[in-house]
């Protein structure tokens, strides 16, 4: 609960992040809905709580299913219940596990060693068979008759995680062991022990997947259902005057108008909320209502989160603190072929790993996008981060308004598109049945290995053969190379080749050049030659026919 002096200064809107269990104080507008869930849960102990992406499933659950089970308003079972909540993530067993060894749950460890013990050894029971669940309750301190209410969130991170154990075909699927345990815990009826898990309704299909979990889901299925604009209504003024203020009939009717029927819009109402909040108290001034004023100051809900989130990034002034949080949202973030973008946490000592920095530099980044008021990271400002800490965006909508995450988001997914190829080809290479990259497979490869820098900490995301990935792509490139320069040998060979054949033709071109130009001085020679000699032939003749002509008048005289 909030204390009186805490609402008074802080601010009663959540922003992106789903409301937390200790906010009920703020949560308005769905206690309808919270009646429908206590009815469900007391009719079918599994019960999914189902809708698309922003529609407010995991407030729902925790800012109003689980303060009510609290307040006993569930008949017939009591007020006494212990909370188990996680998310599956890339290790759904040990990460249910590891909740069940918080302090407050089924034990009461003592110190962090006791509590990894207990942890250990609910791992190895879980493991055991389908009943590890009831064995884990059943061998607690904790009392019978107390119950347990297991709240798995985002519970659509277990299709992907089962989507990685077969591509790994390892024959390992945990995935299908997780959701045994849950389903067999709540087909018994010895110890009380309840399963709530939230999901995006897009993923209602993969469910199939599993035997046994669509008909779980259909005996305790709750479709969250869209707000009515009396509860948006509630959601808006409701907070506000907790928080001590008021607002203007005219923003609240423009609030209400932008976020229309879409339930998308409901994390994006909240936090433009959160943000008008914080503009309005930026004013000094407790005496006036919220206005428009305060609503537009801050981009409207159309722009009031990507603006806010370049904000922040704006704030980030040097290339490799842009670069860290470039890996870090990368990281945290997931575009299957699908394209349901969905969180993809991840431990910050991963995070380092990927942006290769030490953990000072990436929890400063991180800092800058949980600090109060945004919210866009989780967990929040007030948790001490180690490198064990899971990192989350709050929300999904995040992927789908901030225009450089989605930029990022796209790219990565074109990047782990070229890494799977190159996979696939090292496979098919490996077991001959495939040769080595040439152009353009190899030059597209490349250009990506250079300009993104892989490492294997990035590669295990999506596939754990990195190094043989890596060695069949420099394999390709020698080879090409290789191939380059015997085709620069064998034209260099050729030029010169033709080169001396072009020489050869060239001299012969010139003494045959010459030979036609002697044969021609000897032709005109000739010529002038055998005209000279008809001209002295013709002057003979004449001199002859001039002799005789004087002979004959000599013997013409005589006579």
């Amino acid at each position: 609960m909030y204390a009186a002096n805490n609402i008074e200064i802080s601010n009663p809107f959540p922003g992106l992040r789903a409301f937390e269990e200790h906010e009920d104080v703020l949560f308005f507008g769905r206690e309808k809905q919270v009646d429908e869930l206590l009815k469900k849960l007391r009719t079918a102990r599994f019960m999914a709580v189902i809708g698309s992406s922003g529609s407010g499933k995991s407030s729902l659950v925790k800012s109003g299913l689980i303060p009510a089970l609290y307040a006993g308003f569930m008949s017939g079972v009591g007020s006494q219940w212990r909370m188990c909540t996680f998310r599956p993530g890339n290790d759904p067993i040990g990460n249910m596990a590891r909740a069940l060894a918080e302090p407050g749950i089924l034990n009461e460890p003592q110190n962090e060693e006791e509590q990894l013990t207990i942890s250990a050894i609910n791992e190895s029971v879980l493991r055991r068979s389908s009943q590890g669940l009831v064995e884990v309750y059943r061998q607690s301190a904790i009392d019978k008759k107390v119950n347990l209410l297991v709240l798995v969130d985002q519970f659509e991170e277990i299709f992907r995680f089962s989507r990685v154990e077969k591509d790994a075909r390892e024959g390992k699927r945990d995935s299908v062991a997780f959701i045994n345990l849950l389903l067999k815990a709540t087909e018994q009826r010895d110890f009380p022990i309840y399963v709530v898990f939230t999901m995006r309704s897009d993923f209602l299909g993969d469910c199939t997947e599993f035997r046994g979990l669509p008909e779980a889901i259909n005996e305790g299925q709750y479709l969250v259902p869209r707000m009515t604009r009396d509860e948006r209504r509630d959601a808006i003024t409701g907070p506000i005057a907790v928080g001590g203020a008021s607002i203007t009939p005219r923003l609240l009717n423009q609030l209400l108008n932008d976020v229309g029927d879409n339930p998308d819009q409901l994390p994006i109402l909240q936090h433009a909320l959160m943000r008008t909040w914080s503009s309005w108290k930026q004013r000094n001034n407790d005496v006036e209502a919220i206005d428009i004023s305060d609503y537009e100051s801050i981009g409207t809900m159309k722009m009031a989160l990507s603006l806010h989130a370049e904000e922040a990034y704006a704030e980030l002034l040097t290339q490799r603190e842009q670069r860290i949080c470039e890996v870090l949202f990368k990281a945290i973030t997931d575009k299957g072929s699908d394209a349901r973008g969905i969180r993809r946490p991840r431990q910050l000592g991963e995070i380092c790993k990927l942006a290769e920095a030490p953990i000072e530099e990436v929890i400063k980044v991180i800092d800058v996008f949980r600090q109060s008021g945004r919210a866009f990271l989780m967990p929040p400002a007030s948790v001490h981060l180690n490198e064990h800490t899971i990192i989350d965006i709050s929300h999904e909508s995040l992927m789908r308004v901030w225009d450089r995450l989605m930029a990022w988001v796209d790219e990565e997914n074109e990047s782990a598109q070229v890494y799977l190829r190159l996979c696939e080809a090292s496979d098919l290479y490996e077991t001959g049945r495939g040769g080595l990259w040439r152009d353009p497979e190899l030059q597209v490869a490349w250009k990506w290995k250079e300009s993104h820098n892989p490492n294997a900490t990035w590669a295990s995301r999506y596939n754990d053969s990195f190094d043989k990935a890596m060695l069949f792509l420099t394999t390709s490139k020698q080879a090409y190379e290789q191939e380059l320069k015997l085709k620069e040998e064998r034209q260099r060979k050729r030029l010169i080749a033709a080169r001396r054949v072009t020489a050869a033709v060239g001299i012969a071109a010139i003494f045959a050049l010459f030979l036609a130009i002697y044969s021609f001085q000897q032709k005109n020679l000739a010529t002038k030659q055998t005209l000279l000699a008809q001209q002295k032939t013709k002057e003979a003749l004449e001199q002859k026919s001039i002799a005789t002509q004087q002979k004959n008048l000599a013997v013409k005289n005589e006579a």
